[in-house]
């Protein structure tokens, strides 16, 4: 997300990034911080904007199944990040109801602005899914149900798997081909793989387990698929849902979070129980023409989400935090990690000079939201 917003963003504004804000007396002050809030407020005067991806920490769904740990140590930084915050962004209207359900925000300064999708990487046709399942174990010649995102419990991805179970006795062919990353609300990586690899009870040699893949391996996997299906109990957007709209794969998603916000009418909704997966599944993929229609429908729907529209709203929101019009030097503080990888491939941009935007690394990991 951060790589595409910054690409567009750098053509309109001088951007900057600092390794250590506030540190240095002998730079000139920017008019306005970016910054991931998920890592807490900056040590800064000037005003500050946060990216806050959700705040679903008191979710009743969710809650459960988040590790003390994260609870405290995100819960606490979103909070302080808020309160310090001039302006608020999130990537959709479940998101912003979140906050303002959580924090004391005006919320005339809380922007609900969707992420985009890169449709040169994701598209119809795009060849390769079956090279990666083949060497992953999978019958590359099967048809497959795509389930990609963090194996966090509140993906859901066992009850999706007890679906792909029953409808596997149903006589449906599909394998169930999963893109997973691990989970930053989790510390039980390995477990939560090894249950997500497992096989189906009644239909061995379905699973095929992937892990993460670069952007290119995965818009191939996805374009390859399908059906998409995403059953999330929580999601703050669902980029991958859109991913999948874009090459034309018809999807599943739950009726959680903003999932029905970003799908509309271009996708099935459906209560995120076995069950009800089992039955949305069943009658999209028994359904020719309903497959097509939803293809059709989910490639026009992703047409109208871009980086270059989501970089316009974060810059509205930028405009509205700095003291005077317009945006000068922007500042970007990246997260942890992120910044340090910016900072080694010599994108170190200085206030008031322009240089070309980062390009995406070859890898990212699956199911970011």
């Amino acid at each position: 997300m951060w790589h595409n917003v910054l690409e567009q963003l750098s053509r309109q504004v001088d951007l900057s990034t600092w390794d250590e804000p506030g540190g240095s007396r002998f730079r000139v002050p920017p008019d306005v911080w970016l910054t991931d809030g998920h890592d807490g407020p900056l040590p800064v005067a000037e005003p500050m904007v946060v990216h806050l991806q959700e705040a679903s920490w008191r979710h009743e769904s969710t809650r459960p199944v988040m590790q003390p740990w994260f609870i405290e140590q995100f819960e606490r930084k979103s909070r302080a990040a808020a309160e310090r915050a001039a302006v608020i962004i999130t990537p959709s209207g479940s998101s912003r109801a979140q906050i303002l359900g959580q924090y004391a925000f005006d919320p005339g300064r809380v922007h609900a602005v969707p992420l985009g999708v890169d449709l040169a990487l994701f598209r119809p046709g795009r060849p390769g899914a079956g090279d990666i399942i083949e060497a992953a174990g999978g019958d590359p010649s099967a048809p497959y149900v795509l389930f990609v995102s963090s194996l966090s419990p509140r993906k859901n991805l066992g009850s999706l798997k007890t679906a792909m179970n029953a409808l596997a006795r149903r006589g449906l062919p599909h394998n169930l081909v999963i893109v997973g990353s691990p989970p930053p609300d989790r510390r039980d990586w390995k477990d939560l793989a090894a249950a997500a690899a497992a096989g189906l009870p009644d239909a061995p040699g379905r699973v095929v387990f992937l892990g993460s893949l670069s952007d290119v391996e995965l818009a191939a996997v996805t374009a390859g698929a399908a059906v998409f299906c995403l059953p999330s109990m929580m999601e703050g957007f669902g980029l991958t849902a859109l991913e999948a709209m874009a090459c034309g794969v018809p999807v599943v998603v739950s009726d959680r979070g903003s999932l029905p916000e970003v799908v509309g009418e271009a996708g099935v909704v459906t209560e995120p129980t076995a069950e009800a997966l089992e039955v949305a599944l069943f009658d999209l993929v028994a359904s020719p023409k309903r497959m097509d229609e939803l293809s059709r429908a989910g490639l026009a729907r992703a047409l109208q989400f871009s980086w270059k529209a989501t970089a316009a709203g974060w810059l509205q929101a930028l405009r509205q935090a700095a003291p005077s019009p317009g945006v000068g030097p922007l500042d970007w503080v990246p997260p942890p990690g992120f910044g340090r990888r910016l900072l080694q491939q010599g994108v170190r941009l200085p206030i008031g000079r322009r240089r070309p935007a980062p390009k995406p690394a070859d890898g990212r990991p699956a199911g970011s939201s």
